[in-house]
């Protein structure tokens, strides 16, 4: 093959890759929202933990993370969002488990939206210092779409006998329509 048809069809193959690579569906990120709660220890007259007061989650803005941010990508092409996972896990102190949580769900919540259940769980055993949480088949992009997607959480259970930190890892699974101009769409 001539030199000059091979270094030409090298170019081009150069210049539509990217094109064949964001048109070819390669349009899923992945997701991890992190919050961190501190459950205060309870007195003999407190009973129930309420609200698990994991705040970093109150609101959560999908189009602000870094790598949808650095594509460019705008509320109108989410797609889809699935959540994979939520874990929580014990931070502090040593030796605290999740015993003293009956049951723990997470909602979903947007303006002009019902309020959802995304992730449920507990009892947990005695020992349980990490958890994952049981995720319904949940579509969530109209959620993540609007103006603010706040996730909150409500907890059953007693108080723990010290403070108690808690981690809590939000996977989701974002797509996208990334065509654009560049795919006709």
């Amino acid at each position: 093959m001539n030199p000059m048809v091979r270094r030409w069809r090298s170019s081009l193959i150069v210049f539509f890759l990217p094109i064949a690579i964001t048109c070819g569906g390669l349009d899923n990120f992945l997701i991890e929202e992190q919050s961190r709660a501190v459950i205060q220890r309870g007195s003999v007259l407190e009973q129930f933990v309420g609200a698990a007061g994991f705040d970093d989650f109150a609101t959560v803005d999908i189009t602000q993370n870094q790598s949808l941010a650095n594509q460019g990508v705008e509320r109108h092409q989410i797609d889809s969002v699935k959540i994979l996972f939520v874990t929580m896990t014990v931070v502090d102190p040593a030796g605290q488990d999740f015993s003293f949580i009956d049951s723990m769900e997470f909602f979903v919540e947007a303006p002009g939206l019902p309020k959802v259940s995304i992730a449920t769980g507990g009892p947990f055993a005695a020992d349980a210092t990490t958890v994952e949480l049981t995720i319904p088949d949940t579509e969530l992009a109209d959620y993540a779409a609007s103006e603010s997607m706040n996730i909150t959480t409500q907890a059953r259970g007693r108080r723990p006998e010290q403070d108690t930190t808690i981690d809590a890892n939000i996977m989701l699974d974002v797509d996208v329509n990334v065509e654009g101009a560049a795919c006709g769409g």
